[in-house]
């Protein structure tokens, strides 16, 4: 058991560490692209992981025993959680319907309020897994659809699709084995599984294989043109 939770601490510790070194890294590859939107994917990313860092920060904090483990502080990471998902819905949405653009804002916002009242509202842990969950997993699969197609067609070269699809695998199977393996002597699996999602991630994104051509390209690829090229 003891192994168990210090495995736990050791995978958030690399987690938060990593989430937060390659949110920095993307956001910095945003600021430096000439035309910058909001729905470009090193800002998506790198909102999701700074998210991402912040929730695993105070999911480890009962861990370690620095505050006790309550309903209150779940509501708070969930809230944490929906806010990394939902510049990723916002990509997703230029990206696979671009023809009803005029109503993106829209499904946005009732996804955001559905997220909230949920997280704010739900009456016990499990429930508020039951109502969210679902969702985060269906996002990842189009997010791995996406990443399915770039990787065949070689569209978005400046990223490996085909690490990013092993990473998205890798953070779904964390999200369905959390509740089922809590009670158990595999507790930490979710936790380590998280942690090699976020792994692949940063190696997805800083992409040594094309780092040799940064100086004279720019990685300013937004969800439009990876629709356009999907569209072919």
């Amino acid at each position: 058991m003891q192994i168990g939770t210090d495995l736990v601490i050791l995978s958030s510790i690399v987690t938060i560490s990593l989430s937060g070194a390659i949110g920095v890294y993307l956001f910095r590859l945003w600021r430096r692209q000439k035309t910058r939107l909001m729905t470009d994917l090193p800002l998506v990313f790198a909102i999701t992981t700074f998210c991402q860092a912040l929730q695993i920060f105070l999911l480890t904090l009962p861990n370690i025993g620095f505050i006790p483990q309550s309903l209150e502080l779940f509501r708070i990471r969930s809230l944490i959680i929906g806010g990394s998902v939902v510049p990723v819905l916002g990509a997703l949405f230029q990206i696979w319907a671009p023809k009803i653009q005029r109503y993106h804002n829209r499904l946005v916002l009732l996804f955001l309020a559905y997220w909230v009242v949920m997280a704010l509202f739900g009456a016990t842990e499990g429930f508020i897994m039951i109502t969210t969950i679902p969702l985060i997993l269906m996002f990842g699969f189009v997010m791995m659809a996406t990443f399915i197609i770039t990787w065949k067609t070689g569209r978005l070269k400046e990223v490996r699709s085909d690490l990013m699809i092993v990473s998205i695998i890798c953070g779904m199977a964390s999200q369905i084995l959390r509740v089922p393996l809590l009670v158990s002597g595999f507790f930490y699996v979710p936790d380590i599984l998280l942690m090699l999602s976020m792994v692949f991630t940063v190696v997805a994104f800083g992409n040594p294989w094309y780092r040799k051509d940064i100086k004279t390209k720019e990685a300013n690829v937004s969800p439009s043109e990876i629709a356009i090229a999907m569209d072919h």
